[in-house]
């Protein structure tokens, strides 16, 4: 039976693994997002028949005072067409408690910023995340990522 439950969570494993695209970090100097830093990734795009789910994961402390953080994401296709949306990444539920995983006093959140997005070229997008929280620098943040999966 243990090898059967260890076999299901490999597969489990390795089967959502090979749908990730990209996932790449920037960490935080002093755990605070200063204000100019803009988050960059390139990522390369070879598939354009595709869809795609963009999911945006953010570290942060648990003293983060915020319910939430509020990004500008926006990408440049290699046709030089500009994506923008402003978006609210929601971290504590309806009692005011985080809604990630925690790890001591470190939890991580993620959200998906679109479910199903298809991507009208081959070659190479540049997403950028600025900060959009009105104190800056942005206190307990201690890294924000970008992955992108395919999905089925």
């Amino acid at each position: 039976m243990k090898n059967l439950i260890l076999f299901s969570s490999l597969l489990l494993l390795f089967s959502c693994g090979k749908n990730k695209v990209f996932e790449k970090y920037e960490k935080f100097d002093n755990y605070d997002w200063a204000p100019g830093k803009i988050v960059k990734f390139d990522v390369p795009i070879e598939d354009t028949s595709a869809y795609y789910k963009i999911i945006v994961p953010v570290r942060h402390t648990d003293n983060y005072p915020y319910d939430g953080l509020l990004i500008n994401f926006s990408y440049d296709t290699p046709n030089s067409e500009n994506h923008t949306e402003r978006c609210k990444m929601n971290f504590r539920d309806n009692d005011g408690k985080f809604k990630g995983d925690v790890a001591g006093d470190i939890w991580d959140e993620s959200t998906v910023l679109f479910e199903k997005i298809k991507f009208n070229a081959i070659g190479i997008y540049k997403f950028e995340i600025t900060n959009n929280m009105q104190k800056i620098p942005t206190e307990g943040i201690m890294e924000l990522g970008l992955r992108i999966e395919k999905v089925k």
